[in-house]
């Protein structure tokens, strides 16, 4: 049995404060909320910043590393940790941010947990629901609705399609706790959800979260999350935890990694290696604060366990903070050091491998410490650069570079601590499942997140058999089309690759590609009417929509030409049974008047193409498959490109 991952996973932590007024120093650029500066008080926000530095700590001392038959693994004791903080402001609206330091967590608040000192407030401000409506130019209920329309078919879609992985939460509550309490749901129905207890409530928001993401990864091995709810003190008006996880392990030098030398997280070590890497551990460990649901950090605050990323005021929505942590989990996070530019043990993660430095053209693990420690705070300038993500960014109307498409991380400044790297920029518009503020209007299709994860090496693999799907066999290749023609695209999936596709055409060799259809279903054939645009050097690709991996190009250029081939010649059609459905595997043989035979193999949807026949002249076609029986007919190849269906007797 196999697990999914969760490396960085995260803390929450909920902080619910209200701060009267206060005259801005000049010394402070921004200054919103003021510390409590009651014995108390201070003392409360000690206990919260050693919280916080705890598990946020980024130092692998005393972390162990053990060689094993495949590969190093490493423990990481609860460190490395994303902590997800929340404040009430004006009007008495939640923010909520997700931070990697202490550093960042006293610019999210304002000021300095351990001292009281106002410091300048970060760039983690949310947006309202009216904010966000307006940018779409429509009233709340009307952006509320179509919300839901879009959500609802984004999990339809995820739900329905065959999930290649399986991500378990493992139950450790004990008896009438947590995810097996007993008490009456707050609102049976909420959001969706039908259970009718609070323990079952949480239970099935786990579980939604992970059928999510069980539906766009594909693992061979299960992921298991170790989860539980429990009280975690001290949880007030001043401040609360609302729940931490983190991945148990990371591990480099593994049968099937990418990289040697590299850091990945559990999850997707144990996915490329094929097998449990540290079958001993579950993938993540996950704790939640069972107090949030009895109103500890305000009066009528709690989770709110819907499905529906309908949110309403003081309610935690449990739904998108469990996706937001999976990500980090599934290797959405770097463990380099960003205050002292330091690799992890030495060695640097699958992650930062894609961060790219604008500024100087490095990326993270060509650079230095001192490089990588200025890099941290150039602000804007630090992008994910990755194939998948690069292709499907081109919705963002800011936070992305549009010559290349690559997405901005996360890197504030000032920041004596470093930045939160492993987040994409607030500045992405519209907004992201990943970036560090946590926005009404997050989705919970997992947007490019999906795209992310193929970058750092979740190839789709339908069938579980570790070997990476591919598309083959495209066509046209190697022959001659004419303006106006219609011709058969064809192409074969390996494995049972079966999702939506896109085809493009390229006139220049395959140097860049425009669209001829977009998120098709994945027939294995589409018609296409050829445009009047002569080239020598046409080449189709047919790749998953929505990615850049995986894809399949023709084999070699053909010709876009104003008038037919008189040399080049091919037959291309379907097998069919007497029902009219595909058959597989049939052998197809063209033969000509001196006896040369010409064969293809029907793929999975039955589609066959023969080639390098000549145009003009007659050819015997024929099929043999088991157990059925297919006339034998003449085909003059008239055109560059004869459409044959042979059918069944």
């Amino acid at each position: 049995m196999r697990r999914l991952t969760c490396l960085s996973a995260a803390l929450l932590v909920l902080f619910f404060c209200y701060f009267g007024p206060l005259p801005i120093p000049s010394t402070a650029q921004k200054v919103v909320e003021r510390a409590d500066s009651s014995p108390n008080g201070l003392s409360s926000d000690k206990q919260l910043a050693a919280l916080i530095r705890a598990l946020t700590d980024r130092s692998s001392d005393g972390l162990e590393s053990i060689r094993g038959l495949d590969g190093t693994e490493t423990g990481l004791e609860g460190r490395f940790q994303n902590v997800a903080l929340g404040r009430v402001v004006d009007g008495g609206r939640l923010e909520a941010g997700c931070v990697s330091s202490l550093e960042e967590a006293n610019a999210f608040f304002g000021r300095d947990l351990l001292t009281g000192r106002l410091v300048e407030r970060g760039p983690y401000a949310t947006e309202s629901i009216e904010d966000i409506a307006a940018k779409h130019g429509m009233s709340v209920d009307e952006f509320r609705f179509y919300r839901k329309m879009l959500s609802d078919a984004s999990i339809a879609d995820a739900l329905a399609a065959p999930a290649s992985s399986s991500i378990i939460i493992q139950n450790n509550d004990g008896m009438n706790e947590g995810f097996n309490d007993s008490s009456a749901a707050f609102v049976v129905g909420e959001g969706g959800n039908s259970g009718t207890t609070r323990g079952a409530q949480r239970l099935n928001v786990f579980n939604f979260a992970a059928a999510i993401w069980s539906g766009f990864l594909d693992s061979p091995v299960t992921i298991t999350v170790g989860s539980q709810f429990n009280p975690l003190s001290p949880c007030s008006t001043s401040g609360g935890v609302l729940g931490s996880a983190g991945a148990t392990t990371v591990h480099r030098d593994f049968s099937g990694a990418e990289f040697s030398g590299t850091w990945y997280s559990q999850a997707l070590a144990n996915k490329r290696a094929g097998s449990d890497l540290s079958p001993a551990n579950p993938d993540i460990n996950a704790t939640f604060n069972v107090n949030i649901d009895s109103g500890c950090l305000g009066a009528g605050t709690r989770f709110y366990y819907g499905l529906d990323n309908a949110v309403p005021a003081n309610r935690i929505n449990l739904l998108v903070v469990v996706l937001h942590e999976i990500g980090h989990g599934m290797g959405f996070q770097t463990f380099a050091n960003g205050t002292s530019g330091t690799l992890f043990n030495g060695f640097p993660d699958i992650y930062l491998r894609r961060m790219f430095d604008q500024s100087s053209g490095l990326y993270w693990h060509q650079m230095t410490d001192v490089q990588r420690q200025a890099s941290a705070l150039n602000t804007n300038n630090v992008l994910w650069d990755g194939p998948n993500v690069n292709i499907a960014s081109g919705f963002l109307t800011a936070g992305r570079d549009a010559a290349t498409g690559r997405v901005q991380l996360f890197t504030p400044n000032p920041f004596q601590g470093g930045s939160s790297l492993s987040h994409f920029s607030t500045a992405a518009s519209p907004n992201l499942l990943m970036e560090p503020s946590i926005n009404v209007g997050l989705p919970i299709d997992l947007d490019l997140t999906r795209q992310q994860m193929r970058d750092i090496g979740w190839f789709r693999d339908t069938t579980s058999d570790n070997v990476p799907d591919q598309i083959t066999g495209v066509f046209p290749s190697g022959n001659v089309v004419t303006f106006g023609s219609n011709v058969n695209i064809i192409w074969t999936n390996t494995g049972g690759f079966n999702r939506n596709v896109t085809i493009e055409l390229s006139t220049n060799g395959g140097t860049t590609y425009s669209a001829i259809a977009t998120n098709i279903a994945n027939t294995g054939s589409y018609s296409w009417t050829v445009p009047s645009t002569p080239t020598t050097q046409g080449r189709i690709r047919v790749r998953e929509a929505g990615f850049i991996d995986l894809a399949g190009v023709s084999s070699s250029n053909f010709t876009i030409s104003l008038a037919p081939s008189s040399s080049a010649a091919s037959i291309a059609g379907r097998v069919l049974d007497r029902g009219g459905r595909s058959v597989r595997g049939a052998m197809v043989t063209a033969v000509d008047a001196n006896g040369s035979v010409f064969s293809a193999v029907s793929n999975s949807f039955g589609y066959y193409r023969i080639e390098e026949l000549t145009a003009g002249q007659n050819y015997v076609l024929s099929a043999r498959a088991k157990s059925m029986s297919f006339s034998g007919r003449v085909v003059t190849t008239e055109n560059d490109l004869n459409v044959i269906d042979l059918i069944e007797e």
